[in-house]
């Protein structure tokens, strides 16, 4: 096999193993009832799906450069950023005698062991980190641009991806989340029930959809496995019915929105 096959396989492999991780990490915040840590988490489990679905998406001819592109180019800008930062960082553990501390800020800035310039000019390091953001690959998936296959309706992924940036970074918009849920009356716990079951019908149906992609991207075009059709539809019907009371205990405020 030649080795850029097993390159892309590995970063597929690595991708989803990393995916699987992140579903864990939001269940076990779930269990505990922290539904907002939830979110935090899974937003990196978007950021996941969508770099796995960009390289499943991929044509065969630039695969290679995409994963060139994540392991060496990707990892030679942040290695740059990263000893940038480190700087400050050593500079005021020095200050406070933390000398332990500080040897590892100035590893982070040793050029034998990290591309402290990182590749390219600053124009192209740009070019490189925006390919490879979130919105950047959901926008080419919808468009089906750059030598990628075509997922329609992906950008639906926007706005949940945004809610959770907002809890993740503490906006304004994040406490007007909580303000929310602190001040409702009666539909409070139909409210959190749908939330859970929303989060969790997310990570079931992308994990099930990015599989497929995979699987797909190396085997050629099949049907989904009736494994994740099963696992989709399972997860579906446990959480419609209550999806649906909190859609009924909100019909009053949504009386006067015109019909679509």
């Amino acid at each position: 096999m030649p080795l850029e096959h097993e390159s892309y396989y590995e970063t597929l492999r690595v991708l989803t193993n990393y995916q699987f991780d992140r579903s864990t990490g939001v269940y076990c915040v779930l269990v505990n009832g922290l539904v907002w840590d939830a979110e935090i988490v899974l937003r990196s489990f978007y950021e996941t799906v969508v770099k796995s679905l960009f390289l499943s998406t991929a044509s065969t001819e630039i695969r290679p450069n995409l994963v060139k592109e994540f392991w060496e180019i990707l990892s030679a800008i942040y290695d740059a950023k990263g000893a940038e930062k480190a700087k400050s960082a050593e500079k005021i553990s020095r200050s406070q005698g933390k000398n332990d501390d500080a040897r590892v800020f100035a590893l982070l800035q040793d050029s034998s062991s990290f591309n402290i310039e990182g590749p390219g000019n600053r124009q192209y390091r740009k070019s490189v980190e925006q390919r490879w953001s979130f919105s950047k690959i959901v926008e080419t998936l919808r468009k089906g641009s750059d030598g990628h296959d075509r997922i329609a309706r992906i950008d639906a992924l926007f706005h949940h991806y945004g809610m959770a940036s907002h809890i993740a970074h503490a906006s304004p918009k994040a406490l007007d989340l909580l303000r929310d849920r602190a001040t409702r009356g009666d539909d409070l716990v139909l409210l959190e029930i749908a939330h859970v079951g929303r989060i969790l019908t997310d990570m079931i149906a992308l994990t099930a959809f990015s599989l497929h992609r995979i699987q797909t991207s190396l085997l050629g075009t099949m049907p989904m496995a009736k494994i994740l059709v099963g696992a989709s539809e399972s997860m579906g019907y446990l959480t419609e019915p209550f999806q649906e009371a909190f859609q009924r205990s909100q019909d009053e405020l949504y009386a006067g929105c015109p019909p679509e």
